[in-house]
């Protein structure tokens, strides 16, 4: 059997991942914008359900462009401080998943951009498996933001210091919705939640990654009354 060459071996892998960078570079990602609150039912069911199953795909989430905001149906009042939906614990667990956001950058316009939130992910994910409770908040932390470089106890300054600038940045960051989870793909409304996955396959330009699949089922959600 004719052996290749050590040289043209490395020179065809070399080739081949250039090629898959060129690839990755010419298919725009798909942007995913989900604006929860971190005790509503439907956002817990949707974002440990439709989104964690769509993002365990490496080859989907590898195509998305995600951004998760944390405020929902929360008002501003007058005094400048926040009312939400489902009580202070919901508030006190939103302004730990918008310190996180933040700090993982150090920049609060990272709320608004989305930029940290594929890195926050491992901890929103957790908190609402939690089912929000702010008890978990530490311990969410602690389990799945190892190797960050932003400590715990920055979150727990921030959240003593900072949470109404969060907040503010949050809200900012939320657009006029009629309930939550209000998420977004590629910009449209995504009426039926569970169909996360088969409308990320659709929007995504590049060609087919293997986990594409159809789901049509609607999910649930909290009224913005």
């Amino acid at each position: 059997l004719n052996r290749i060459p050590l040289n043209m071996l490395a020179f065809i892998v070399l080739i081949a991942v250039l090629c898959a960078i060129v690839r990755a570079q010419e298919y725009p990602l798909v942007p995913v914008e989900v604006y929860y609150e971190a005790l509503c039912p439907g956002c817990q069911s949707f974002i440990t359900g439709p989104l964690t199953s769509t993002l365990a795909h490496d080859d989907i989430f590898a195509i998305i462009d995600l951004k998760m905001v944390p405020y929902g149906n929360t008002k501003t009042n007058s005094d400048g401080t926040y009312t939400c939906q489902h009580g202070t614990n919901e508030c006190i667990s939103d302004v730990y998943e918008q310190c996180v956001l933040y700090k993982l950058s150090g920049n609060l316009t990272s709320i608004v951009t989305g930029e940290t939130s594929e890195a926050a992910w491992p901890y929103l994910q957790c908190m609402e498996f939690a089912e929000g409770d702010p008890s978990y908040a530490e311990s969410c932390f602690t389990d799945n933001m190892v190797g960050t470089g932003v400590e715990w106890s920055t979150i727990a300054s921030c959240y003593a210091d900072e949470g109404a600038d969060t907040q503010a940045s949050a809200a900012t960051a939320t657009p006029t919705h009629d309930y939550v989870p209000w998420v977004l793909v590629d910009g449209a409304l995504l009426e039926h939640t569970n169909a996360l996955l088969a409308s990320v396959c659709k929007a995504y330009s590049g060609p087919t990654p293997a986990s594409c699949k159809t789901l049509n089922t609607e999910g649930s959600v909290c009224l913005n009354l």
